[in-house]
């Protein structure tokens, strides 16, 4: 029993001490979002491996709720189109007709540059889902969103133990409906 407590201990370890950090979120602005990530500077570490799609949910998030943001004002339209009325606050069905609903994203693109500099792209879709017995979801648009992570350097170009990732709106494209050319 006691070498079983001993194995368990040393199989914890590794996964206790690698890979210790911090991760601070700030809005920057209606469409972007940063995220400082303090690693220890011993232990170094690769960009790409916080290329995560770790803070995309909070940044959608931020997204459908600022009303300077695009995919704001899209989700009103959606709703305004549907229901002639749009949500309030966090209750996003509307009664007697349906909500704006979004798919789970998926990472469309990856690349890295060496160690220090990684990003990549990510798409989901929002349409509507209708009220009702049936539940229709009608997909309207598609949306892409980018990650980009940097090391950051002092100015002896020394690695001071900090990540910068950068999370941005790149775009919404409206899809053609059934019987559009």
């Amino acid at each position: 029993m006691k070498h079983i407590a001993s194995l368990a201990l040393l199989l914890a370890l590794p996964f206790v001490t690698y890979g210790a950090e911090t991760r601070t979120y700030k809005t920057v602005s209606p469409t972007v979002a940063s995220v400082d990530i303090l690693v220890d500077t011993e232990e170094g570490g690769q960009a790409g491996s916080y290329v995560d799609g770790q803070e995309t949910k909070t940044f959608i998030k931020g997204l459908l709720t600022n009303p300077e943001s695009p995919l704001f004002k899209l989700k009103q339209e959606i709703e305004l189109a549907n229901c002639e009325e749009t949500s309030q606050g966090d209750k996003t069905w509307i009664d007697m007709c349906g909500e704006v609903t979004l798919t789970p994203t998926v990472r469309t693109s990856f690349a890295r540059v060496g160690w220090a500099e990684a990003g990549a792209g990510y798409t989901f879709f929002i349409g509507f889902t209708s009220d009702g017995t049936g539940r229709f979801f009608d997909v309207s648009h598609m949306v892409t969103i980018s990650e980009n992570v940097e090391a950051e350097f002092s100015d002896q170009g020394e690695f001071v133990g900090k990540f910068i990732k950068t999370l941005s709106f790149s775009g919404i494209k409206k899809l053609e409906s059934e019987g559009q050319n």
